[in-house]
């Protein structure tokens, strides 16, 4: 998976989140008066949990995959 299918995913869980009323209190009043509810926090701590580790993996593999083709550049004479 790559670093921007995940940080797809994290925007698009954060999107349904804050669209539940569940998760997340809107008021028209003003951005003062929103926020997360309880459940939508855990949600929150939920969805970094989940998606952390499968961000650092993605951005592990791009890391590797530089370095391979920058070795790759030097001996090729680039």
């Amino acid at each position: 998976m790559l670093r921007r299918d995940v940080e797809k995913m994290i925007l698009g869980s954060i999107k349904e989140i804050i669209k539940d009323r569940q998760y997340f209190y809107y008021s028209t009043v003003g951005p003062d008066y929103c926020h997360l509810t309880d459940e939508g926090k855990d949600a929150i701590i939920d969805l970094v949990n989940v998606l952390g580790s499968r961000m650092l993996v993605a951005m592990d593999k791009e890391d590797i995959e530089r370095s391979k083709q920058l070795v790759l550049d030097q001996l090729k004479g680039k």
